[in-house]
């Protein structure tokens, strides 16, 4: 009976919340707390494929379900990122009938790795994308040995895994599943040395002993060998090389692909959709093809212009250190003379937390001498701006407005490329303040 009534309500805040565009995890929310057993009545028919990580879960998820749907194939997923219970929930119950089927050939399910152990108790995906594993929100997750406690916990030994190998923890993970590994090659925009501050894999996470890097992707990304146990960077099954950052094409296992977002980070994430989606039996020339489509969400990147003046909004994710550096990255690789980067800071009102010492793993010592200021935004602006000043930027190049609505007044005289930087939950209102 609870079942029956979690089904109508959930189904009925669901159509509301459609119509309202709002409530993504509402409906699941309310429908675990009448049914708390309500994964267990949930069943998908279709192949069950996951996807978590620190850093680009939504977007891989949804590209993934991008390449499936343009490949004819049937597919349920939580495309707005709505990674939490309740947000799994809403998405399975909104394609569910009456008798808790969810018919669609394959489901597709962007996961928080912290939520994990609940999502995950009563069902199991077929196959587990991870993307990476890094220092993420702390004040909520702790440090990413939580994080992979927490997988350990969640995913049982018939899952199969699709890590990322060029990452020393995600590969490691779960030693009894079967697995493959996907990689990327050394790029141009690869380093011999981490130019990050944030680096989580100095020590081998399997016997704490010093690791060496051949190259950098990002982070601790890249190609790595433990100094004491031999722990390696192991052999891909799916694997990106002769990448053009001009172009944005680049081959996996030998085949053509493309993207508009030219970043290594985001090459990854695509290797990674790619080998999970091939692992399914699907063929990779057709699977490159479709998704060599795909654009990411304007929501999380996006050009535009103001008054004749070019602008990017590059959606970065809040007490994420990782996140902003590869934001800081993007904005480097400008091929534009003169940028200047307007950064939104605010409290973290979602997780109740005014917590900004995240920004000191930050490497916005990068950003001095390439830009021709730094506009500091948003409640906690004041604390960009110390940032900044002892990131060594000069004085006179930090600007401050804590209330975003007045940011456009700083920028009216300013003719470089406008970089923002930004998280989800502030985007809208920074954009409409630029555009006035």
């Amino acid at each position: 009976m609870r079942y029956l009534i979690a089904y109508v309500i959930g189904k009925l805040l669901g159509v509301i919340g459609k119509l309202t565009n709002r409530g993504s995890n509402l409906p699941g929310e309310i429908a675990l707390k009448i049914c708390p057993d309500l994964f267990k009545r949930l069943h998908p028919t279709g192949t069950i494929i996951a996807v978590t990580g620190s850093n680009g879960k939504t977007t891989t998820a949804n590209m993934i379900s991008f390449t499936l749907e343009k490949m004819g194939y049937s597919v349920v997923n939580n495309a707005k990122g709505s990674n939490l219970s309740g947000g799994v929930a809403t998405s399975l119950l909104n394609a569910a009938s009456f008798n808790g089927s969810v018919v669609s050939e394959y489901v597709v399910l962007e996961v928080d790795e912290r939520y994990s152990p609940i999502i995950f108790k009563d069902f199991q995906p077929d196959y587990l994308l991870v993307t990476n594993l890094f220092r993420d929100q702390l004040t909520r997750n702790g440090n990413v040995d939580i994080i992979v406690e927490k997988l350990q916990q969640s995913i049982k030994n018939n899952v199969k895994l699709v890590l990322n190998g060029n990452d020393p923890i995600s590969a490691d993970i779960l030693k009894e599943n079967k697995r493959v590994y996907y990689g990327l090659a050394r790029t141009a925009a690869s380093t011999d040395e981490s130019v990050n501050i944030t680096h989580d894999a100095k020590a081998c996470p399997r016997c704490h002993g010093k690791m060496q890097y051949d190259y950098y992707h990002y982070n601790h990304i890249g190609f790595y060998t433990c100094q004491n146990c031999g722990y390696h960077t192991p052999e891909f099954s799916y694997f990106a090389n002769q990448v053009s950052l001009q172009d944005g094409t680049f081959m996996v296992n030998g085949i053509d692909c493309k993207t508009s977002y030219v970043a290594p980070f985001n090459i990854l994430n695509i290797t990674g959709a790619i080998a999970v989606m091939v692992e399914t039996g699907l063929p990779i020339d057709e699977v490159c093809e479709s998704i060599s489509a795909f654009t990411i969400m304007k929501q999380r990147y996006e050009e535009f212009n103001i008054n004749g003046r070019k602008a990017i909004m590059i959606l970065s994710k809040n007490q994420n250190p990782v996140s902003f550096d590869q934001s800081i990255s993007y904005v480097l690789d400008l091929k534009d003379k003169k940028k200047s980067v307007i950064i939104v800071v605010n409290n973290i009102n979602h997780t109740h937390q005014k917590d900004t010492t995240w920004l000191y793993d930050i490497a916005f010592e990068r950003l001095v001498g390439h830009v021709e200021s730094v506009i500091c935004c948003g409640q906690r602006a004041f604390d960009m701006a110390v940032r900044m000043k002892l990131a060594g930027m000069d004085e006179n190049q930090v600007l401050i407005s804590e209330s975003v609505g007045e940011v456009k007044k700083l920028v009216e005289n300013n003719e470089s490329t406008l970089c923002i930087l930004t998280e989800l939950y502030d985007a809208k209102s920074i954009l409409k303040a630029i555009r006035g």
